[in-house]
């Protein structure tokens, strides 16, 4: 994985929109890893790509809590749609191992019935910087992040040679939170 496949994109929120977002998400849950069981297609509907998963106990793999936005900060990103986007949030002893993202999760169909789209890129945007430890990793490779500021990667959820695995290293003081997203073509 090459740089120049990662963009980075300055002040996308200011300090203060992004402590609104922490502080207006409450109602945490347990990241739960779901595994596609076969190649999905673009144009299952959501019971069909639910269908198509199984929940995996990866606690050696994954440890971090989510909270699912229900109207995206970003309705468009690079000109596609978002029809999702969540908080994460990282506490002491938290960390996500590098990983391609599921199939199910970057079809649009899952979130928005009847758009017959697949992920284009993942955004991640930190929403703050009050912990140690958690650093946002693409292909092994550490990518600093300042609050506000966006880093873009590939994530085709049906071709993987389009993507890049992506993780974020344990937390080891303070709480990390991130907005995360995807936009769709």
């Amino acid at each position: 994985m090459s740089n120049r496949n990662i963009k980075i994109k300055s002040n996308v929120l200011s300090r203060e929109e992004c402590a609104n977002i922490i502080a207006s998400t409450t109602e945490f849950e347990q990241d739960v890893f779901k595994r596609d069981t076969m190649t999905q297609s673009k144009y299952f509907d959501k019971k069909t790509l639910d269908e198509n998963t199984i929940v995996d106990d990866l606690t050696r793999v994954r440890k971090v809590t989510q909270a699912p936005i229900d109207e995206p900060i970003f309705p468009e990103w690079d000109g596609n749609p978002v029809y999702r986007c969540k908080v994460m949030k990282y506490e002491v002893g938290d960390y996500l191992t590098e990983h391609f993202d599921a199939q199910w999760m970057c079809l649009s169909n899952y979130w928005e019935p009847d758009t017959n789209k697949v992920s284009e890129s993942l955004i991640s945007i930190a929403l703050n910087d009050d912990y140690e430890g958690g650093e946002f990793t693409v292909e092994g490779e550490v990518i600093p992040q300042e609050v506000g500021s966006a880093i873009q990667i590939p994530m085709n959820a049906l071709d993987h040679d389009k993507s890049a695995r992506h993780g974020v290293n344990e937390v080891t003081s303070g709480t990390r939170y991130a907005l995360v997203f995807w936009n769709f073509a």
